[in-house]
């Protein structure tokens, strides 16, 4: 690689101590790993660079008599640079060694926002240099490394340690502390990602039959309204824009939103069911409804189908092991992927049949789940951060989907009724297209009313909630004056020169949620190694946060105790970002042989 700085290479022990001891006095040092695996149990650590202001050095553990593993325990009482965390810390870990890692990724997240990058990335956005990653898929394992693999092993570290410069200059208090709050999450995502968790198999293979008895259905109904000869793929969206712009007239196709890249006509799953409340009562709302339908149901076999099961058969002990991402989204918000366990729907009437994904996620021989959900949280977060007090009664005291499901129907609804709760399941969406920054044509086409009646609806909200309406605005003037928005846990998101109302709505919302989930896991992961650590809750791991749940796996002896925990440390994490604040009807969930069963 050209342009490689200059650094010594150490092979012995009492040079690698030499070498730790200096870098623990001086502080933050940039450490990057090069292992002949990408699994910790089966490889091993071949190289460790590391780099700051006054060190340049490589290290060669396999000039070294015990390798890595001897040498682990050196690192301890220091704070090492790098880039991917999750990495650097299962070597760590598979050491027996527990180093402080500070991710310069999360550091440029705390800044501007979340998002998906790797090295070679933000090396180029952020400092115009260009990595060659020719030597990456190297032999490691190599008797005698090429000096190319030896320069493109210090590279990284090089790198990640201007990058934590550059950003370090940048940031401030509050930014740090959104850096911790992401950074600290590591460890309880590794144990998440390691335990895994287990799939029943044959009950999930009777749903996903089932679910391919449902498709054929649509599919049939939909081949009696168009023939093969104007569409004969029904899976291409491509295909189906032709022939509804063939078709249709040209004041319909005006209307009908368009894809970004190709312009097409949108084919989306919400966009056909809009339509089809358009045309209420004609051949185009069964069509569209149909589409709508078959697309729903594709979606189900494709995400959450065959490949659970396909996951869970390559898996050594059956257990799916997804990955979870720490600020992935803009808004820092998880995403899951490997399969995509944040995408798992809950419990719903899926085409007029009762279905259940959840229910196929179990525990293991003599085990329990163990979960817990924020109650509506970011309807709750809105009300505290916009100091709404009506908006947090209602979330509190009363019923805010209920609320607006009354002003729907013209008279007050209860749960308790099967109307009730068909009202109030309509009204779910109002409050979220609101609040998000959706105006009268949004809220048309998602409720299936008259633009007027839509008005009229955000009219009821926003004298309702006056502050919690406001505050899109307040948000919103705040990007345009600085291109950021500051965030409840001291961080910031950059907006960009033309701030957009849904985004500056939604973004401070969705990131306070993962404020109050972040300190959560932090507490959670901290309470149970403390109880693991004097005896108890030795079975128990941690499996699993999707959206705004907690799910762990404990013996059934340990199951209460658990969610007594879980509990304590979810509220403690919400009062951590809002101290003071209310914390009835906080939480909901349980325990239950399955995700779906929970008491």
């Amino acid at each position: 690689m050209t342009n490689t700085p200059k650094y010594k290479l150490v092979s012995s022990f009492a040079e690698l101590r030499k070498v730790v001891t200096r870098c623990k006095k001086m502080g933050p040092t940039a450490l990057d790993f090069e292992t002949t695996s990408l699994d910790a149990g089966s490889g091993r650590v071949r190289l460790v660079s590391l780099c700051n202001t006054k060190i340049s050095i490589l290290v060669d553990f396999d000039r070294i008599k015990g390798g890595f593993k001897k040498c682990a325990r050196l690192f301890e009482g220091g704070q090492w640079i790098v880039f991917y965390s999750g990495f650097e810390g299962r070597w760590f870990q598979a050491a027996g060694s527990d180093p402080e890692l500070l991710d310069v990724g999360y550091l440029r997240r705390a800044i501007l926002g979340g998002g998906r990058f790797k090295l070679m990335q933000i090396a180029l956005w952020d400092l115009d240099v260009e990595m060659d990653k020719t030597e990456q898929a190297g032999n490691w394992a190599a008797k005698r490394l090429t000096q190319e693999q030896l320069d493109y092993a210090y590279f990284d570290a090089d790198v990640t340690w201007r990058l934590w410069e550059y950003w370090s200059e940048q940031s401030d208090p509050g930014r740090w502390d959104a850096f911790h709050l992401l950074n600290d999450m590591v460890p309880a995502v590794i144990e998440m990602e390691d335990a895994g968790i287990l799939l029943d198999r044959s009950a999930h293979q009777v749903l996903v039959d089932h679910w391919g008895e449902i498709k054929k259905k649509k599919y049939k109904a939909i081949r009696r309204m168009v023939k093969a000869a104007d569409v004969n793929n029904i899976d291409s969206a491509s295909q189906w824009s032709d022939y509804f712009a063939r078709y249709l007239p040209d004041h319909v196709l005006a209307g009908w939103p368009k894809t970004e890249k190709t312009g097409q006509l949108s084919m989306k799953n919400d966009t056909l069911k809009n339509l089809a409340g358009t045309f209420t009562g004609t051949p185009l709302e069964k069509i569209f409804d149909l589409l709508a339908d078959y697309k729903t149901i594709s979606k189900y076999l494709s995400s959450f189908g065959q490949s659970l099961i396909t996951s869970a058969l390559l898996s050594p002990d059956k257990r799916i092991r997804a990955r979870f991402n720490i600020g992935a989204a803009k808004t820092c918000r998880f995403s899951s992927s490997g399969p995509n366990l944040q995408q798992m729907p809950r419990d719903r009437e899926l085409l007029g049949e009762a279905t259940s994904v959840r229910s196929s996620f179990t525990a293991g021989l003599g085990r329990s789940l163990v979960s817990l959900d924020y109650s509506g949280i970011e309807l709750r977060t809105l009300a505290l951060l916009s100091g709404d007090q009506q908006l947090l009664i209602d979330c509190i005291e009363g019923d805010v989907h209920a609320e607006v499901g009354s002003y729907m129907v013209g008279k007050a609804i209860t749960k308790a009724t099967k109307a009730g709760k068909i009202a109030r399941q309509a009204a779910k969406p109002v409050s979220f297209l609101i609040i998000y920054g959706g105006g009268a044509p949004g809220l048309s086409y998602a409720t299936r009313i008259s633009i007027e009646k839509a008005q009229g609806l955000i009219d009821f909200w926003s004298d309702r909630y006056e502050k919690a309406f406001q505050f899109r605005y307040d948000q919103l003037e705040e990007a345009e004056r600085t291109r950021y928005l500051r965030m409840a846990d001291g961080g910031t998101i950059y907006m960009g020169k033309n701030p957009e109302l849904p985004k500056c709505a939604n973004f401070g919302v969705q990131r306070t949620a993962l404020s109050i989930m972040a300190k959560a896991i932090v507490r959670h992961k901290n309470s149970l190694d403390d109880a693991r650590g004097n005896g108890r809750q030795k079975m128990t791991r941690m499996i699993a946060t999707i959206h705004d749940a907690l799910i762990d796996e404990a013996a059934k002896r340990d199951a209460r105790n658990c969610l007594k925990l879980m509990e304590h440390d979810m509220t403690q994490g919400y009062l951590d970002v809002f101290p003071g604040a209310p914390i009835e009807r906080l939480v909901e969930g349980g325990i239950g042989p399955n995700w779906a069963e929970l008491d």
